[in-house]
């Protein structure tokens, strides 16, 4: 597993954990890091550098997606884990990023209903935003 952490949002493809509870994201984030680590090992953490303005603290419940997120360099072995982590607890949420900017927010509901959609994603499809999912970005539908 790594414990290398990234702060160049750039980076690659980010997945951000959807929590109000910081403890649970962090503990989530580190499984995920770990089932990731085995299909990219330059997957990393994403910490960014801190609130923008000195004696501001973070709300208390509010999102952690702000805080807290993966950065890997994608794949289909990454993007079938990511499938399989997330379709596991239903009642998770992420926000996939792509280095064009576009995004795919998902749930571990939505994941086992359409088990392609993450792939499709990570291989650059844009898709079409239903319903139950959405996205957003310069290469969303």
């Amino acid at each position: 597993m790594s414990s290398t952490t990234h702060t160049d949002p750039a980076a690659g493809y980010r997945v951000s954990l959807v929590d109000e509870d910081p403890l649970r994201a962090r503990r989530e984030a580190r499984e995920l890091l770990a089932a990731l680590a085995e299909a990219d090992p330059q997957a990393a953490l994403d910490v960014p550098a801190g609130p923008a303005t000195t004696g501001t603290t973070p709300v208390k419940g509010g999102p952690v997606a702000d805080l807290l997120s993966l950065v890997f360099a994608g794949g289909s072995l990454a993007a079938a884990t990511l499938q399989l982590w997330l379709a596991r607890v239903p009642q998770r949420t992420i926000v996939v990023t792509r280095p064009d900017g576009a995004t795919l927010t998902i749930s571990g509901k939505q994941a086992r209903a359409d088990d392609a959609r993450i792939e499709r994603f990570l291989d650059g499809g844009a898709g079409t935003a239903d319903e139950d999912g959405a996205q957003g970005g310069p290469g969303a539908a």
